[in-house]
């Protein structure tokens, strides 16, 4: 294999291993609850006019479409014309919504193209048995992205997330696991050896490759030493049940996904969730949809296609309602409810999948502890816009993350919202 091409699947295939951080293993503040992350990405968005409010601050009408969300209109808010400067490009542009750059930039940011879950990792993953959570549903774009521009790999079984988060291995299964953590680290040694000796011989472009893939080295590394001490330690306990699929047309999909996300914050196995709907979800199994979802996507003015477009995007307001009404009923350290200390962002790196438009984003923001209850619009003056960026510095912020640039941010939305 050309170096050039094994570095790249070698750095990849690094990163799907889990990383088990040896800080959780020192405990934490029993006494006060955590902050938690919940980023919802939806590749096609939802159609801007029946997303966004009319009115603005405390004087807004929820949509038809955003109706089901009413009962928490005090603990979320509805954000309009926040963009990601300079991301174009349709679908091609959905990826960076939780960074705001796109994979082809990323060399011209400090941070490269790295989302706010990974940062948010970064600094408080090591609390938890799992530092992060990667779902998906429907196979559709990356939505996590490391510092080294790769894309999380995505788990799209939620019945295999479950087993992860609370199945126990069988004795014989953790015995070869410790054996071949064991053998890992002999491979890490030789790997590293190897690229010293290569190292001084590499063109400006392989050293670039080398830096990435040495960093994925340290990263499996990392693992490695601290998925040992974790291989004795009980697994978090839960009460809740495996996800089982009802044959609810494609929603019953999104529900598990969900279900299971609410489970892990629950058991405290993880306090960093993504999860991607994709395209590929199969609508047409849902009564009254004869199209597929991307077709539907691109409604134009047809009457018919957003007629059904509107059954699929209920559909999907209707199990993020019941994943926020999920949070809200489980209890937290201090009698607080898991929403109360969870934030969780709802949104899209799609403003109008019908233009392939990048702009205008449709995000909403609920739970977490900020002042809600608010449609905040943002107008552009002249080529001067707000960056989405501004507020995830924001939410990094209120997570205990102390940094004030990310992305293509100019500022934080700190005023608005705490």
């Amino acid at each position: 294999m050309h170096r050039r091409h094994f570095l790249q699947a070698v750095s990849g295939a690094a990163l799907a291993f889990p990383w088990f951080s040896g800080l959780a293993l020192q405990g934490a503040d029993a006494s006060k609850a955590p902050r938690r992350l919940v980023c919802i990405g939806m590749d096609f968005g939802v159609r801007p006019e029946s997303f966004f409010p009319t009115g603005q601050g405390t004087n807004l009408e929820l949509t038809p479409l955003l109706k089901p969300l009413e009962r928490w209109q005090r603990k979320m808010t509805v954000f309009s014309q926040l963009e990601h400067p300079g991301v174009q490009g349709g679908h091609y542009g959905v990826h960076a919504f939780l960074s705001g750059v796109r994979r082809e930039q990323a060399s011209q940011y400090a941070d490269g193209c790295v989302t706010i879950d990974q940062i948010a990792e970064e600094h408080l993953g090591g609390l938890t048995r799992l530092p992060s959570l990667c779902l998906g549903v429907g196979r559709g774009d990356d939505i996590s992205w490391t510092r080294s521009g790769i894309a999380v790999p995505k788990m799209e079984d939620p019945g295999a997330v479950f087993d992860l988060l609370f199945k126990p291995q069988h004795k014989s299964t953790a015995t070869s696991r410790l054996a071949e953590l064991n053998d890992n680290e002999s491979v890490l040694s030789l790997i590293s050896q190897d690229a010293k000796r290569v190292a001084p011989r590499l063109d400006r472009w392989d050293r670039e490759k080398m830096d990435e893939f040495m960093g994925a080295m340290r990263d499996f590394e990392r693992a490695n030493t601290t998925n040992k001490a974790w291989l004795d330690k009980p697994l978090p306990v839960t009460a809740g049940k495996r996800p089982t699929l009802g044959g609810d047309g494609c929603m019953d999909q999104v529900r598990a996904n969900f279900d299971v996300a609410a489970l892990a914050l629950q058991a405290d196995a993880t306090r960093i969730i993504t999860l991607n709907i994709g395209g590929a979800l199969p609508v047409t199994n849902i009564p009254g949809i004869t199209r597929g979802y991307h077709d539907l996507s691109h409604s134009g003015k047809d009457p018919e296609k957003l007629r059904q477009l509107h059954i699929i995007e209920s559909a999907l307001m209707a199990e993020f309602d019941r994943f926020l009404e999920k949070l809200s009923t489980m209890k937290d350290i201090g009698g607080s409810s898991l929403l109360d200390n969870t934030t969780v962002v709802f949104g899209s790196g799609m403003g109008n999948a019908s233009a392939h438009a990048n702009t205008n984003l449709p995000v909403i923001l609920a739970g977490g502890g900020f002042k809600h209850g608010r449609h905040l619009f943002f107008p552009k003056n002249g080529r001067q816009q707000t960056p989405l960026c501004d507020l995830y510095v924001t939410l990094l912020q209120q997570m205990g993350v102390e940094r004030d640039k990310f992305g293509s941010n100019k500022g934080n939305l700190n005023q608005l919202l705490v």
